[in-house]
């Protein structure tokens, strides 16, 4: 040991040691970048790292330094490629999926305020032509107060607040609500059910049972699943179908009334997360 070098405890490592920290810490972003191609759920962190590692190279010395920085430079374009693939296969699609999956939750609720809404017709009769106190199930536009009651007057206030105006189906009248049409189907005299005014209801077969539906109302917006829900809170699911010909889609091909237990869609229908329906109607007698 030279006596005439002071020893002291804040003595600069040397560049030598130096270059080689910086050298193992430039090889482990570089296979992180390379494998960011394919590993695309480490590709943003490895383009933070490419460039925090770039900015904190030393100057000195300079060669060694700069072979660093292209070979940085690869990495960081390695770990870009991956940041975009990323973007493109995993990040934007979930985000749509996200939205679309809150959409199709925000429905659901919509045809549980229906169910809520006719609780409520049948708890208050608001409708009770044979005079038992039990009320016969209203269409859509009769509970949120568009349409009079089998053509009669208007319950007010209305049970269903804030719906849009009706549109025209061939299924019947619905209301549009974030992308989805909604409409409720009655039973009807002679058999069946209907979602049109102008038929004849059977009000006692109305007491116990109404289907709700909710399709979506345009193509190419993402939305793919249409929905039931009945008197019992069942809530089944179906396969919207965008191809020629097309199912369950726009105003001009909805379900039918019956598509939930007609031969040729039941099949098609599938129970919603495991929903288990109620087994009584509110306010039954014991």
């Amino acid at each position: 040991m030279n006596p005439d070098v002071p020893l002291t405890p804040n003595a600069e490592p040397s560049p030598e040691w130096v270059s080689r920290g910086v050298l193992v810490r430039v090889v482990l972003l570089c296979v992180a970048g390379v494998a960011s191609i394919w590993l695309l759920k480490i590709a943003l962190f490895t383009a933070v790292g490419t460039l925090l590692g770039f900015v904190s190279l030393p100057a000195q010395p300079r060669r060694q330094v700069l072979s660093l920085k292209v070979a940085l430079g690869v990495a960081g374009l390695c770990a870009t490629v991956g940041t975009f693939r990323f973007l493109i296969r995993e990040a934007v699609p979930g985000m749509v999926e996200g939205g679309t999956t809150a959409t199709e939750q925000r429905v659901v609720s919509r045809l549980r305020e229906i169910l809520f809404a006719e609780d409520a017709w049948r708890k208050n009769a608001f409708y009770d032509p044979d005079g038992d106190r039990v009320g016969s199930a209203g269409l859509l536009g009769e509970l949120s107060g568009e349409l009079g009651v089998r053509s009669g007057k208007r319950v007010e206030p209305s049970v269903l607040e804030g719906y849009p105006k009706l549109v025209d189906t061939r299924l019947g009248p619905a209301a549009e609500i974030g992308g989805y049409l909604v409409l409720v189907c009655l039973p009807k005299q002679g058999g069946g059910y209907t979602a049109k005014p102008s038929d004849a209801i059977d009000d006692e077969r109305a007491e116990r049972n109404f289907y709700a539906y909710a399709w979506p109302a345009e193509r190419g917006q993402g939305l793919t699943t249409a929905y039931f829900l009945d008197e019992h809170e069942r809530i089944l699911l179906a396969d919207s179908q965008e191809a020629e010909p097309r199912r369950l889609v726009g105003v001009d091909a909805p379900p039918a009334c019956d598509d939930i237990s007609a031969p040729a869609t039941a099949r098609d229908w599938r129970v919603w997360r495991h929903k288990k329906p109620r087994l009584h109607l509110p306010y039954d007698q014991p």
